[in-house]
């Protein structure tokens, strides 16, 4: 009985959070987690940006970097998968904290490391430490926004991303000119020890894990947080059209059977796109020091495809309004095979590369950013959350594959140029795919 008087409270609250206007509270907790977002652009892709001058320091094969290249992606998918479970039990609020101190010491702790193998686990317990917030984000996010602002707020909080990766490259850039790769470490740990204590005072506990708690402290942390939101309290008698929400099941994404073919060409178009987007930004800037350049300038195109990549967010977000957006993320595909196939050919010189990664990020973020939008169109309210939550799993596997098959086809001494083919390859499949995705009418 508690149990459903906890889910009657949860949709009450919810309704009245939905149809009104975002308070500066709601916004406040879209702004810390997309600052937690930022952190994690930067402490994901550092082993880029550090993979040059540590390769050197403990002279490592590809093969090799690879590993170290996959081993924080690894991690994240089994965060996403095992932490993101426990939010239920612990509450959304203290998982994010202990996820947060365990990138903290992860980090700060990688800079001390004294071997391949101590960088390896390090990287892989930091990627768990990520995996776990990024699942719990999106759900404080989501839960926190209203029904008109919702899609402007998950926009925000996944531009965190390749935002933290841009600010935190052209800052890694400046730093590995004066030090060696151990401080771009311990940048990023820094970072989160100072945003730490801002996130334990100030990030709210989902309404809906307190609605539905019975321990003795829940009563009252929902009395202040009903307050700090300015939200009357619930009556059991109202329910909310979303009261099951939590209820969809992983079954509901095959059933009928056109759901369960957008399911299967949305899960095909995420893992063709994060075993590409994933190769491209974890071996770019390495791949660049190996042809001359200093790892300065190796770091600073990694960190201008993230800044292309916020300009492709931003133009897909536009478009989207008047285009289909499945037809708008086939263009993005498409283009982004053509710009890795010029890239791996090109022989150009600084500029030329710099505008070139630019591109790369722009169509490649911007068609993530379309799967972003697609993907919870094609779900009812029920199994939305499982839904998405499936594809990007899938997606997490090209992700962990990426680096390190990259770095087996480098051991092998294959052309640079063959190599980026057939990391673009998979992408011209997904712009079929992602073309026969059948869309609703609202979104067509």
């Amino acid at each position: 009985m508690t149990e459903v008087i906890g889910d009657l409270e949860a949709a009450t609250v919810r309704a009245q959070l939905n149809s009104r206007e975002m308070s500066f509270a709601q916004w406040e907790v879209v702004l810390l987690c997309t600052a937690i977002n930022m952190l994690d652009g930067y402490d994901v892709l550092v082993m880029s940006f550090a993979a040059a001058p540590v390769a050197a320091d403990w002279h490592l094969d590809p093969a090799s970097l690879g590993l170290l290249l996959s081993a924080g992606l690894v991690g994240m998918a089994l965060g996403s998968i095992v932490l993101g479970s426990l939010a239920d039990a612990l509450g959304r609020k203290r998982l994010v904290h202990i996820c947060l101190i365990t990138v903290t010491i992860g980090m700060i702790v990688s800079a001390y490391t004294q071997s391949q193998l101590q960088l390896l686990a390090l990287r892989f317990v930091t990627g768990v430490g990520i995996g776990g917030m990024l699942a719990t984000l999106t759900g404080l996010v989501s839960e926190y926004s209203n029904d008109k602002r919702r899609g402007i707020c998950i926009g925000l909080l996944q531009s965190g991303y390749p935002l933290g990766a841009l600010f935190g490259g052209v800052i890694a850039a400046q730093i590995i000119q004066v030090a060696d790769w151990r401080s771009l470490f311990l940048f990023g740990g820094g970072l989160s020890a100072v945003l730490l204590p801002l996130i334990v005072i100030r990030l709210p506990e989902s309404l809906d894990f307190v609605s539905r708690s019975s321990s003795s402290g829940a009563d009252n942390m929902k009395r202040r947080l009903l307050e700090r939101f300015d939200l009357s309290e619930p009556q059991h008698s109202m329910v909310g059209e979303d009261l099951d929400h939590a209820a969809g099941s992983w079954r509901s994404c095959f059933t009928p059977p056109e759901t369960r073919i957008n399911t299967l060409l949305l899960w095909s178009c995420y893992l063709a796109l994060m075993f590409s987007f994933y190769f491209v930004v974890s071996w770019t800037p390495k791949l660049l020091v190996d042809a001359g350049l200093s790892t300065s300038q190796g770091i600073s195109a990694g960190a201008i495809l993230q800044a292309g990549g916020l300009a492709g967010a931003l133009v897909i977000g536009l478009l989207g309004g008047r285009y289909a957006m499945n037809k708008l993320a086939a263009w993005f595909f498409s283009l982004s095979v053509v710009l890795i196939l010029a890239y791996g050919w090109a022989d150009a010189e600084l500029t030329t590369l710099m505008i070139l990664s630019a591109m790369m990020g722009f169509f490649l973020i911007g068609a993530m950013i379309g799967l972003y939008t697609i993907g919870p169109a094609l779900y009812d309210t029920k199994s939305r959350v499982t839904g998405v939550g499936l594809a990007i799993g899938v997606g997490r596997l090209g992700a962990i594959a990426a680096p390190f098959a990259g770095g087996l086809m480098l051991e092998t001494g294959l052309e640079i140029s063959l190599i980026y083919a057939v990391f673009a390859a998979p992408l011209l499949l997904a712009a079929f795919a992602v073309r026969a995705i059948s869309l609703p009418m609202s979104f067509r």
